[in-house]
């Protein structure tokens, strides 16, 4: 049955052509305003810029008036032997103005110096310093020459009628002030027209960027609102058509779904069935195997050619291997179907070892194996039998795919846990295969393995009754230096 397919819009062509030129004019005006926004962002730090460049110029140029007036007066104390400090202190104070005072005329003329002044700004404040005859710059140039000669001056001829000092209480107080004062109202003035340009800069890109807005409102999303509003008309039916489609395809995957979970409690059902009637049968399909074993004894005795005593032993392997596969797929089905119920208690380890490898002693005789168990006084929680289970399949599975070497049975102790480990010198697992073996049916390796042996069942049972009892298993092995499985179980101490 063919699903249906929602509706699809597709625009024709000159629907396309009016959505691309609306959409180039739209980056246009977007353009626009941009390059309008970094404008008057340009024209904000100019702004900012002009402003502080104003401030320091005038500043600098303020102390320089401010400066001209204390040389004076220093020369004036200096001459007149009426310093209210030290005379070396008042040549140092005197000094240090000095060189204040030549350091900003140079930064203020030429640029630069230590607070980075720009400078000249104008044709006006250029001619105030090296216009005339003789100039600014070459009167405070003469003016910090007088000042460096009486500071070089010995203290005996330094009077008031001492040319020098004349020079600088002329000039200091009088004429140089007055043309700083001039260069200082040029300094401003200068500001203050930078800072007028940079406003009506700001006000005519304001002024543009409202108007690029007008435009935009008018021929842009004007257009653009009445197209989108037919488009809408159109996805809203498209919307029903897909609304329509979306509960028709919801009704059959409610109806797949249902049939599915039918079908799997169907099998659920009829996989619990097998396992307890297997669990339930188990001991009549062990029965037929019990008597098969005790007329294979009884034909052993009448048995009195070589032939007949070889054919016995091949039925005996074969009845021991049949007994292991049922057991094996007994305990797989009563795990399964959860009739097996653990009682737990304080179970000695050593003897449970000591039993179990003593059992297996023939099977590691007959292969040539070394079978040991490393003493241990340990106890644990757990429920005796179900983990004789799990240790029995563990050594099983070990002797079955070791070759030579043996295998090595003992604990290991984790805080309050204890690992028991069936160690053995096997050819090991790949470990893209160390999780596989766990899994039903999966036997993994090379063809050296005796796959009569069993349905790789072992390791299933002994991860299932793991959970069961709460033991954890774990799994350490490289290929062609064995393998190492865990076992851990709470410690408890002797009797609980």
């Amino acid at each position: 049955m063919t699903e249906p397919r929602p509706a699809t819009l597709s625009p024709d062509p000159s629907t396309a052509r009016r959505m691309g030129w609306t959409t180039r004019r739209y980056v246009l005006a977007l353009s626009v305003i941009a390059l309008l926004a970094i404008a008057a962002f340009t024209s904000f730090q100019g702004l900012i810029a002009a402003h502080d460049r104003t401030l320091s110029v005038v500043n600098i140029s303020g102390r320089q008036r401010m400066l001209s007036q204390r040389i004076a007066l220093y020369v004036h104390r200096l001459a007149s032997d009426d310093c209210i400090v030290p005379r070396a202190l008042c040549v140092d104070q005197l000094r240090t103005s000095l060189d204040l005072f030549e350091a900003s005329h140079a930064g203020l003329t030429l640029g630069g110096g230590p607070e980075d002044i720009p400078g000249p700004t104008s044709a006006l404040v250029r001619s105030l310093y090296f216009d005339g005859a003789p100039s600014l710059d070459a009167r405070v140039r003469e003016y910090a020459a007088a000042v460096r000669t009486v500071l070089e001056a010995p203290p005996g001829t330094l009077t008031p009628d001492h040319p020098a000092v004349r020079h600088v209480l002329r000039e200091g107080p009088g004429p140089l002030l007055e043309a700083l004062d001039a260069v200082v109202l040029a300094y401003q003035h200068d500001g203050e027209a930078a800072m007028a340009l940079l406003r009506r800069l700001e006000i005519a890109v304001l002024a543009l960027t409202l108007l690029t807005l007008l435009l935009e409102a008018l021929f842009i999303f004007r257009p653009m609102i009445g197209r989108l509003g037919s488009q809408f008309q159109a996805l809203e039916a498209a919307g029903a058509s897909l609304r329509e489609a979306n509960l028709t395809l919801e009704r059959r995957v409610a109806e797949r779904t249902e049939a599915l979970t039918a079908a799997i409690a169907a099998a659920e059902k009829a996989n619990w069935s097998k396992s307890h009637f297997l669990a339930a049968a188990g001991h009549d399909m062990l029965q037929p195997l019990e008597a098969a074993e005790m007329f294979a004894g009884l034909l052993e005795r009448e048995a009195t050619t070589p032939r007949a005593q070889a054919l016995l032993q091949d039925l005996g392997r074969t009845q021991q291997s049949l007994r292991h596969l049922v057991r094996s797929v007994l305990d797989v089905s009563k795990l399964e179907a959860g009739v097996v119920t653990p009682v737990f208690g304080p179970v000695a380890v050593g003897p449970l070892l000591l039993g179990v490898a003593a059992d297996f002693g023939p099977v590691a005789a007959a292969k040539e194996l070394r079978l040991a168990v490393v003493p241990t006084a340990l106890w644990v929680d757990s429920d005796a039998h179900l983990l004789e289970r799990v240790l029995r399949n563990l050594i099983s599975n070990a002797l079955r795919y070791t070759t030579e070497g043996g295998v090595v049975i003992g604990c290991r102790r984790r805080g309050d846990h204890i690992l028991i480990q069936v160690a053995d010198s096997g050819e090991g697992i790949a470990p893209e295969d160390q999780e596989r073996i766990f899994e039903a049916f999966v036997q993994v390796g090379t063809g050296t393995r005796d796959r009569s042996e069993g349905l790789g069942l072992g390791l299933s049972v002994v991860r299932g009754l793991g959970r069961l009892l709460g033991h954890p298993v774990h799994l350490w092995s490289q290929p062609g230096r064995g393998s190492v499985v865990s076992v851990e179980c709470r410690r408890v101490s002797e009797g609980g």
